[in-house]
């Protein structure tokens, strides 16, 4: 196994990429190809489940000398392809023998003992608390999460049980089935269902990464439906459609996506998307009619979005 430093943390993942040539075209000078470079800027592109699976067969290996795995498989961001570039990590779920290691424990004495297992690696602590995190020397950070499943009385799988060491409680969560929405609604939506996403948590990364990955892939089901053509627009769309889902807590599937948020935080996440919309609704209205103007078009997108952008060229 590579070196390693081991965090305690939270569960985050992500989708693989190449590096971009963008630097040695000429830059755009419509909003359309402007869009088209930044998502080559932004976009973990490529196949890297290979890298995945060798991560969890690695870890997976590790821990199976002090624990049963029931089950286990690589989830988050990655697999999925909703990852940015150099921003990408990869969550390994490691479902554990209910009754010989999670009956009567905490979700803490959980992650501690997985931590305890993984000694060798220097630890620390990780904001959200939901897994042991790996730093790898090579991409990609490997967050671990032990869980249980959860059968029903024919023993099919309904849930499994995400530990949450900052209130000590269990998480319902049904990840293969929050990644078959999202591949099921990109084939309603079309390609921009994930460019855009991605979008979005480049624009989350870079105004104070209130959103988790979770939370914006969920508002992403819960605003887009259709074909989504116009990439501009749509993006305003999110942002204005995504805006009251903020206000109060937010549930999918099995749980709240959005209980992580404290109250000084929803305000500011809000004022944020307040911003947001005005933004890209100018940038938006400078593409069409009498209006079009590209260069100042291009010029707010990259307000919007930061460096990452292109400048007109």
């Amino acid at each position: 196994m590579e070196n390693q430093v081991l965090l305690l943390g939270g569960s985050c993942a992500a989708e693989a990429g190449t590096i971009s040539n963008s630097h040695l075209e000429p830059m755009p000078t419509t909003v359309a190809s402007s869009f088209n470079t930044f998502y080559e800027n932004i976009n973990l592109g490529g196949n890297h489940r290979d890298t995945a699976n060798s991560r969890r067969d690695n870890i997976v290996s590790k821990l199976s000398k002090d624990f049963e795995i029931v089950e286990s498989f690589a989830s988050g961001s990655i697999p999925k392809f909703t990852a940015l570039k150099d921003h990408a990590d990869l969550d390994v779920i490691v479902a554990l023998h209910y009754g010989k290691h999670i009956k009567d424990k905490t979700p803490t004495e959980v992650l501690e003992s997985i931590r305890k297992s993984l000694s060798e690696w220097k630890t620390g602590g990780r904001k959200n608390g939901q897994a042991v995190t790996l730093y790898y020397t090579t991409w990609p950070t490997v967050d671990v999460v032990p869980v249980s499943r959860v059968q029903d009385s024919v023993g099919n799988i309904t849930h499994y049980n995400v530990p949450n060491s900052n209130t000590d409680t269990w998480i319902a969560s049904r990840p293969k089935v929050h990644a078959d929405d999202i591949e099921k609604r990109s084939t309603t939506c079309g390609a921009n269902f994930r460019r855009i996403i991605k979008m979005i948590k480049e624009w989350n990364r870079l105004h104070g990464r209130y959103l988790q990955s979770y939370h914006i892939e969920v508002l992403a089901l819960k605003v887009f439906d259709s074909n989504l053509d116009d990439t501009g627009w749509q993006v305003f769309q999110f942002f204005d459609k995504a805006r009251p889902l903020l206000n109060t807590i937010l549930w999918h599937d099995l749980g709240f996506a959005d209980d992580y948020l404290s109250s000084n935080d929803r305000t500011e996440i809000c004022k944020r998307f307040d911003t947001a919309i005005e933004l890209s609704r100018s940038a938006w209205s400078l593409t069409y009619g009498t209006n079009n103007d590209p260069k100042a078009a291009i010029t707010k997108w990259k307000q919007l979005f930061g460096e990452r952008f292109p400048v007109y060229g």
